[in-house]
């Protein structure tokens, strides 16, 4: 017998009251002689006996209910302890071996290190004619082989098992047992499952495996349990669950922000936890956080990286007993530095009326990463374009031929180019320079509204429509697109229908001209705007969105600007990459080392490698082993596999069946049968009844 509570047995100390009272209530009676009550004594005499009897049943009654009430509080129990159900002769054997992230869960020894040896052991305690298979319980099980005799095969094949990252589906695990033991024309069948019962890989709501007999019948296995947690109540773990990286332009250029969500899996709150940021594999800073039990909380963390370029990131706790989930990183492109070279067509010694003013004043403001330097038409038309990233040609003159074919060969190559009209953009002359690099000739100039008039702002044109989803306008939504679509155009240039290449509309004005069209021509890119970039045809350098949107068209422009959306594969799924069509991906290497090849889909532009063996950061190789930065990720681990919360043994017991379940030898499970119920109900009645024969 087991108590819940021992120390409120204290209380039995209360059944001594009844005997107390009855002690200091006793009294010596001296003797009187009286004649005249020698009839009554002689009457009491008679009834003497009858409350004798009473009193002790009092007595008894009372001293019963002080001792039943602190023993119904201490929660007494009956333990019985059940032990092996065996087989009756030669059982065929399946043995299943639990490959989960919570095997990697170790006090100084891994799970998984005790999971091999009562494997082994199972395969030792197994008699000369029983035959066994082994199934590693990963995400696609099946059995390692049929059953077989070769006992030193399965030791050998179970030397051989690793833990892995994920959550594995311990009910499809023994499913493929069950229907590896449907081989067997043995009639005993055996499941030996090796598992540290953790509630995210076996659900107790699905039903219990079942075999099939010789004779088609329905055959419940014997199953021999082997916890490898020993009947531990709860395995402590915390993990880091998420990461979100953002830019962070408030903290400068080149800032980002990486918000992690942290989980606490154990019962027990933790204080100060600490959280540490690694850039290229060194920590770059540092925070606390406090985690309530059963809790989630998040945690900022800021950084300034000092270039840009793909980046892996990663936060770290401080590791605890399941080490693996306590990292998580991200792939972040970081944009580079930029050198734009920007082409003032119409220099006036006035600022607010000079042509670059607004467009040098955005690309220089705080947490810009482009690098502007303004030139006058004719010293720009001297430069070596191929040393700088994007060519801003602003209200220009129409260029001389040499200089228009060496902008043509400039983005060919891969350079940014920008383009906006106004006065001083002769349509045919501007056609006949640009040609190679205009994604639509210019047709006119439309006049929507003298500017200066007085109802210049209610007839103005104005944006309608966004290609709110190119990378250059994504972030304009909800009050941020109204800084577009409130700008108004007084005068802007019209262009043809036909397309110089691949060419795409990014905003359309009200009566359907294009205000923004983006086209690429061989590796480069160019945007050309239909209006000025200072306040004589539009109002748009006033605007809210012009700082943003010029930043961004030269990120664009250059190809800087993050496009690709992050990369998001788990531990043991497959990836899909995009396929660059002048460098194919055609490996992708783990963290420690291992390949994965990249099979070309049918569509002809995109591949798949997996599935993933591991967490942290891949590397993209093209076929000359050369990595391809722009295209790597990270793995990570599913949340589900960080919780670790166990069943109980007598749970799994129940389910699987008390009459088919047996432990490993040396271990043992207790059956208890609760007796406060019943102690409750004694001292009830105990009280009903003193009340009873006091009110006789």
């Amino acid at each position: 017998m087991t108590f819940a509570h021992p120390w409120l047995l204290l209380g039995a100390l209360a059944a001594l009251i009844p005997l107390l009272v009855h002690l200091f209530d006793r009294r010596r009676p001296r003797p009187q002689p009286f004649p005249a009550i020698a009839l009554l004594i002689k009457s009491q005499k008679r009834t003497a006996s009858r409350l004798k009897l009473k009193r002790l049943i009092l007595y008894a009654l009372r001293t019963l209910f002080f001792l039943a009430v602190p023993f119904a509080l201490a929660r007494p129990e009956f333990v019985k302890t059940a032990n092996a159900v065996t087989a009756k002769g030669a059982a065929a054997t399946v043995i299943v071996v639990d490959t989960s992230l919570a095997m990697r869960w170790s006090d100084g020894t891994p799970l998984f290190d005790v999971a091999r040896k009562e494997a082994k052991a199972a395969l030792g305690d197994l008699l000369t004619e029983e035959p066994a298979a082994l199934v590693p319980c990963t995400r696609a099980p099946v059995a390692t082989g049929p059953l077989s005799f070769e006992k030193a095969r399965l030791i050998a094949q179970v030397d051989e098992l690793e833990p892995g990252y994920e959550v594995v589906d311990v009910n499809r695990c023994l499913e493929v047992a069950a229907r590896a033991l449907d081989e067997s024309p043995l009639a005993n069948r055996r499941i030996v499952l090796v598992t540290a019962l953790t509630q995210s890989g076996l659900r107790l709501e699905a039903e219990p495996p079942v075999t099939t007999g010789p004779r088609g019948e329905k055959v419940k296995p014997e199953v021999v349990l082997r916890d490898v947690a020993r009947g531990a109540e709860a395995l402590p773990n915390r993990a880091i669950l998420d990461v979100r990286a953002e830019p962070a332009p408030q903290a400068g250029v080149r800032a980002w922000q990486f918000t992690f969500t942290v989980r606490n899996f154990s019962a027990q709150a933790q204080k100060d936890v600490e959280l540490s940021l690694k850039v290229g594999g060194q920590v770059v800073t540092k925070g606390f956080l406090d985690l309530s039990p059963d809790g989630t909380a998040q945690k900022a963390l800021t950084w300034k990286f000092q270039q840009g370029g793909p980046t892996y990131v990663e936060g770290a706790l401080t590791a605890d007993q399941l080490p693996d989930d306590d990292v998580r990183g991200v792939v972040v492109t970081v944009p580079k530095e930029l050198r734009a070279l920007v082409v003032n067509g119409e220099p006036n010694p006035l600022k607010v009326k000079d042509e670059a003013y607004f467009t040098d004043a955005a690309l220089s403001a705080p947490g810009s990463p482009v690098r502007a330097v303004v030139r006058d038409a004719d010293a720009a038309w001297r430069e070596d374009f191929s040393t700088w990233d994007v060519v801003m040609l602003l209200n220009v003159s129409p260029p001389p031929p040499d200089v228009g074919a060496r902008l043509a060969e400039f983005v060919a190559k891969g350079g940014g180019l920008f383009l906006s009209f106004g006065s001083r953009a002769e349509v045919e002359a501007t056609n006949t320079a640009l040609a190679s690099v205009l994604p639509r000739k210019l047709r006119v100039v439309k006049t929507a509204v003298e500017p200066g008039a007085a109802d210049a702002s209610t007839r103005a044109a104005r944006l309608t429509q966004l290609e709110a989803a190119h990378p250059v306008l994504f972030p304009f939504t909800g009050k941020a697109r109204e800084g577009l679509v409130s700008t108004r155009f007084y005068r802007y240039a019209l262009f043809e229908s036909v397309s110089n290449g691949e060419v795409t509309v990014l905003g359309t004005l009200d009566d359907g001209a294009p205000a923004l069209l983006a086209s690429r021509l061989g590796k480069g890119r160019v945007l050309a705007f239909a209006s000025t970039v200072d306040r004589d045809w539009s109002d748009f350098p006033i605007r809210t969105s012009f700082l943003p949107f010029m930043q961004r068209a030269a990120a664009w422009l250059t190809g800087t600007l993050e496009e690709r959306e992050e990369v998001k594969v788990r531990v043991g799924a497959s990836v899909t990459l995009e396929l660059d069509a002048e460098r194919p991906a055609v490996l992708v290497k783990s963290p420690s080392g291992g390949e994965r090849a990249v099979a070309k889909q049918a569509d002809g532009v995109s591949g798949v490698a997996g599935p993933l063996p591991e967490p942290g950061p891949y590397q993209v190789l093209d076929a000359l082993g050369v990595p391809n930065d722009a295209a790597a990720f990270a793995a990570t681990i599913d949340p589900a596999a960080s919780d670790v919360t166990r069943h109980s043994v007598e749970a799994v017991t129940t389910w699987f069946g008390e009459d088919v379940v047996r432990l490993a030898e040396g271990e043992q499970t207790e059956k208890k049968t609760p007796l406060w119920t019943w102690l409750l109900l004694v001292a009830a009645m105990a009280f009903v009844a003193e009340g009873v024969l006091l009110r006789k």
